[in-house]
């Protein structure tokens, strides 16, 4: 079985690595383009995600063994789907769906290689011929995501699901020009 993952390098399309503030611009002006459901709904929102995109995206709970990712996605010839663990409830259920589809969203490019030992634990009864590719969140240091969580949280920003931090006021003049500096 062949599985296809994140490529573990930072690059822009072109070849160079984006800074944070480039990565929160490139989020901020995608999230801009998508429709958010008001209210918002989860399931709506994948399900209209795949309508405009002409392939069906489901969201699945599962119960992912200790040490797994907390969600994936799998493609398949014929859907994509949101794995969310099952453990995950609420806020962080929905949090962890929007970054998977985040990903789908940034069009992210995959490196395929040999199967890694976990996949075939994870996805037992799942066959192999049909797995196309899978993508697996487990840390935050490249820069797909970056950008997957990024725009996980400006969706659900948008989505009135949770608001940014309230600006605090500042007491010295040299800190608000630091916490200016480093907002982005």
């Amino acid at each position: 079985m062949r599985i296809a993952v994140w490529r573990q390098h930072a690059a822009l399309r072109d070849g160079g690595p984006m800074t944070l503030r480039q990565v929160r611009r490139r989020c901020e002006q995608l999230a801009r383009g998508i429709r958010v459901p008001d209210p918002f709904d989860l399931d709506t929102f994948i399900s209209d995600f795949g309508t405009d995109r002409g392939r069906p995206v489901h969201l699945i709970a599962f119960d992912l063994p200790p040490g797994a990712p907390c969600g994936l996605c799998v493609s398949t010839d014929v859907a994509d789907y949101l794995v969310v663990t099952s453990a995950a409830t609420g806020m962080q259920r929905v949090h962890i769906a929007l970054h998977e589809l985040a990903h789908l969203l940034l069009e992210h490019r995959l490196h395929l290689i040999d199967d890694v030992q976990g996949s075939r634990q994870l996805f037992r009864h799942l066959d192999p011929g049909v797995v196309r590719a899978m993508f697996a969140r487990t840390n935050y240091s490249s820069q797909e995501e970056q950008e997957a969580e990024t725009l996980a949280s400006l969706l659900g920003q948008r989505a009135g699901l949770w608001r940014p931090p309230a600006p605090r006021t500042p007491s010295d003049p040299v800190v608000e020009r630091l916490g200016r500096s480093l907002e982005h």
